[in-house]
């Protein structure tokens, strides 16, 4: 386990939640706006890097932050990578308006494996 590599997934994670939660400020007209859909997309990709870097960070990082939920952060990190064409906008509004937010919060306070 690299604790570096651990560090720099943690921060990616945080800096493209952040990044998702700043766009979905827009708002949710803007959001779902369909002759403009660069926010839609905007939120979209931020939250797969997010969550993909989340989802990269290995079991000891996981046993070290037992109130994130590995099984529900691989889920979403599928959702969005590979079934990106099937998801329902409000899925991608909730995720930067609910689960974003709230990973934010437990993303700052993660302790890193020494």
């Amino acid at each position: 386990m690299n604790v570096g590599r651990v560090r720099d997934r943690l921060s990616l994670s945080i800096e493209h939640f952040q990044e998702a939660v700043r766009y979905s400020q827009r708002g949710r007209a803007t959001f779902f706006e369909e002759e403009n859909p660069d926010t839609l997309r905007l939120v979209e990709g931020e939250l797969r890097k997010a969550f993909e870097s989340l989802n990269r960070q290995g079991d000891s990082f996981f046993n070290l932050n037992p109130k994130l939920d590995r099984t529900r952060i691989g889920r979403i990190r599928q959702l969005l990578t590979h079934d990106y064409a099937d998801l329902d906008p409000d899925v991608i509004w909730r995720l930067v308006t609910e689960d974003a937010p709230r990973l934010l919060r437990q993303l700052t306070r993660a302790k890193v494996p020494k």
